[in-house]
């Protein structure tokens, strides 16, 4: 059975140390081939030495829908050997795009009944950042896929969907300890606190 997993956690408990660890790992193995990661912006991916999904998977930048007829066979030889892809700022990923990628994977690796084209998925992020841009957009978390005023039925459609594929994700790892700020001092534990008080949105 492929891998659904989320890796959870606030910025700088080592989200991307673990991504570059199991690069490490394949490395070692001479199976880099077989680890995909993406991110939803340029700089997402820069941050982790990866790539958008947009440009992996062939999606236009000036239209919502996939790609032409021919790409599938090109971007199939592209993700040659691929079998796990990482996911990070899944934040940012609403629930209708998480329907249109899997979608999208199904076309290239061949795999109409398999979600995510049969590939293990590792969606990693913190969903106290951003939300996913645009009106109408449904985060993963969100409970009810319903917005009167700015989604319409086949919005709402593929949300659903595309929720139902997020509930798949039941393997879950959450890393709770700051790596990046780990001083001692007096100003280090206020740094912290203030830190975590900016994620809920409840500074003093």
């Amino acid at each position: 059975e492929p891998l659904r997993m989320y890796l959870g956690g606030m910025g700088g408990t080592g989200k991307s140390t673990v991504v570059r660890a199991i690069i490490a790992f394949l490395t070692a193995r001479n199976e880099a081939h077989r680890f995909l990661v993406l991110a939803p912006t340029g700089t997402a991916a820069c941050n982790v030495d990866g790539q958008t999904y947009h440009s992996a998977f062939g999606f236009h930048r000036s239209t919502t829908e996939s790609m032409n007829a021919t790409a599938p066979a090109r971007l199939r030889s592209n993700l040659d050997g691929v079998d796990i892809v990482f996911f990070d700022e899944i934040s940012m990923l609403s629930c209708a795009e998480v329907f249109r990628i899997s979608g999208q994977m199904c076309k290239i690796f061949g795999s109409a009944t398999s979600a995510f084209g049969g590939r293990s998925i590792i969606f990693s992020g913190d969903f106290a950042q951003l939300p996913p841009p645009g009106v109408g957009q449904f985060p993963l978390y969100s409970d009810v896929l319903d917005d009167k005023k700015h989604s319409n039925s086949l919005n709402k459609s593929k949300s659903a969907q595309g929720k139902a594929l997020w509930d798949q994700f039941t393997t879950v790892v959450i890393l709770r300890q700051n790596m990046r700020q780990r001083g001692a001092t007096d100003g280090d534990v206020k740094f912290r606190t203030a830190l975590e008080d900016m994620r809920y949105r409840s500074c003093t």
